[in-house]
């Protein structure tokens, strides 16, 4: 008898879950530790000086992202993507940022004398973003006459310095709203440079094979380039997935073979993109099975060379232990071939033009 059928085979849904979880908490995983490194880089070269505020709140938002991971790694996934410019962002707009407010403050030492240099620093001394304090001396800059006007008269240097402290709140507001229109139009004007790192590290992490949808959103707007970096992901994500659940179900059929007595030969995967796994087995009365495993959800399977009855009870004891021992299940059975009336061991199998006639 011999026998060759067609199913359609999937991996049980809890399994195949597993495994996607597990793709996105590694993939996530590696991109947290890149920007870890980022923050790491920026401390090192004393730029958190230069952004405090965004430096620290991105600190807790890493940190934060790291806690996630053990939880709920798709919705740090999520979060890691919208991250992602923020992180590459900041060296940039920091170095930015300080040279910026090194220059101004050389240039503000050259315009005004020393005892009025000092009482500026006090007045600003705890504003530690540097933009900030930047755009706050520019606010204060009208109050130059008057300042040099009192510093002349010391008995009422201390005075003014009072009354300047009452009006740092407003100054100081006014900053920072400066202060954070100027980040975010730097943060605009390297946008090319942040995406193109952060394709690089999506690349290196995760889209070796998957990163062609992702050329063309290089010079695309943000949401553009957001959506084409998560489907990017999503679909190696799939086919790593995917090819997961072929292991699997390799593995499968090949300890199913095992148990049914089989000696079964190495697994190979045929030449071509989308080339099957093969695992071909005997037994010693001379009965043969090969399975041809494909990564889109196609099994084929043929026994042949077997006396009898003998094939169909393999067939029996195969085909329910992949289902019910290893949970691939097998749907939209398509027989290619049967002859229950061969029963000469040596006969040639048919092939798939005999088997048609």
């Amino acid at each position: 008898m011999s026998h060759s059928a067609e199913y359609e085979w999937r991996q049980r849904q809890e399994d195949r879950r597993r495994q996607h979880l597990a793709r996105v908490r590694d993939t996530t995983a590696q991109f947290v530790a890149r920007y870890e490194g980022v923050l790491d880089d920026v401390r090192r070269q004393g730029l958190d000086a230069a952004a405090p505020a965004e430096f620290s709140v991105l600190v807790r938002e890493v940190a934060a992202l790291r806690a996630l991971l053990a939880s709920d790694p798709e919705r740090a996934r999520e979060r890691s993507l919208a991250l992602g410019r923020d992180i590459h962002a900041l060296p940039r707009v920091a170095r930015e940022a300080q040279r910026l407010a090194d220059a101004r403050a050389v240039q503000r030492r050259r315009e005004v004398g020393a005892e009025l240099n000092a009482l500026l620093d006090r007045s600003f001394r705890e504003i530690t973003d540097p933009v900030v304090r930047d755009f706050a001396c520019q606010a204060a800059a009208g109050m130059e006459d008057e300042i040099k006007s009192r510093v002349a008269r010391d008995g009422q240097l201390d005075a003014y310095s009072s009354q300047l402290q009452a009006r740092m709140a407003q100054i100081v507001a006014m900053a920072e709203t400066r202060a954070a229109e100027w980040k975010s139009s730097q943060r605009q004007s390297q946008l090319a440079a942040v995406q193109a790192e952060v394709l690089r590290d999506a690349q290196a992490v995760a889209l070796e094979q998957h990163d062609a949808a992702l050329t063309r959103a290089v010079d695309a707007s943000e949401a553009s380039f957001d959506a084409a970096l998560e489907s990017a992901l999503d679909a190696a994500d799939r086919a790593v997935v995917d090819e997961e659940s072929r292991r699997a179900a390799v593995r499968a059929v090949y300890e199913s073979l095992l148990q049914a007595g089989f000696a079964v030969d190495a697994p190979y995967l045929e030449e071509g993109e989308r080339g099957g796994v093969v695992i071909s087995a005997r037994k010693p009365s001379g009965g043969q099975a090969q399975f041809r495993v494909g990564v889109e959800g196609g099994l084929v399977y043929k026994f042949d060379h077997y006396e009898g009855a003998a094939c169909k009870q393999d067939l029996d004891q195969v085909l329910p232990m992949l289902q019910q021992v290893y949970g691939i299940s097998l749907s939209n059975e398509r027989v290619l071939w049967d002859n229950p009336d061969r029963l000469s061991r040596d006969a040639r199998p048919l092939d798939g033009q005999e088997a048609q006639r």
